[in-house]
């Protein structure tokens, strides 16, 4: 299956400027079998998502992003914890220990050469200092690639997974129209739910794909 594992809509993501319906017309316009939705620390309520599914007959499997000490940090599958009352990076691992939840870091490189830490002076990390980063071995996979990294985190981020390997996946991080499926992850196995997806991510069966700049 090829699955769009990370886009946002509008109004629930206020930095994102598509709606739900233009992001299935572009997934669908590139041959995708389904979508998440992971809105910024907040989550749609699985009846809405379903009917929306429904309605659009398209599938969408609920995630959310979240804002932790590191950054942000995709999650599928159940929480514990009220999103309003925040994440440790540490706290959610200890949680999806626990459980089958999936932890994705997405833009992983962006406090460390995205465009703004270019622009602030930052010398980019080399490999070897990405990966004993304590994120990179603290979740499931890397998100390796997205419309909101530059070309710079990309090569940085492939070259750490080749120093360090860890699953691997890739998403739009749209955030505007167009752009649903440019990035996409290649999954392995049959999903229908976060739980099928979440299961797919911790076993590895995964493998970043891209289509479109």
């Amino acid at each position: 299956m090829l699955i769009d594992l990370h886009a946002h809509t509008a109004p629930r993501s206020n930095c994102s400027r598509t709606t739900l319906e233009e992001l299935v017309e572009t997934a669908r316009t590139h041959g995708l079998d389904a979508l998440c939705i992971t809105e910024h620390d907040v989550r749609w309520p699985d009846d809405e998502l379903a009917d929306a599914s429904r309605l659009l007959d398209f599938p969408l499997i609920p995630g959310v992003e979240l804002t932790t000490d590191v950054g942000h940090v995709l999650a599928f599958g159940p929480l514990q914890k009220p999103l309003w009352m925040g994440y440790s990076l540490a706290e959610l691992v200890e949680e999806c220990e626990q459980s089958d939840t999936a932890l994705v870091l997405p833009h992983p490189l962006r406090r460390f050469a995205g465009e703004r830490a270019i622009k602030g002076g930052r010398r980019p990390p080399t490999a070897a200092e990405i990966v004993v980063l304590p994120q990179w071995e603290m979740v499931h996979a890397i998100e390796a690639a997205s419309t909101q990294t530059t070309t710079l985190e990309h090569t940085l981020t492939a070259a750490a997974l080749t120093v360090a390997p860890r699953p691997a996946v890739a998403a739009s991080d749209a955030h505007g129209p167009g752009l649903a499926g440019a990035f996409a992850t290649e999954v392995d196995g049959v999903v229908h739910t976060a739980e099928d997806l979440a299961r797919e991510i911790r076993a590895g069966h995964v493998r970043p794909t891209r289509f479109s700049a």
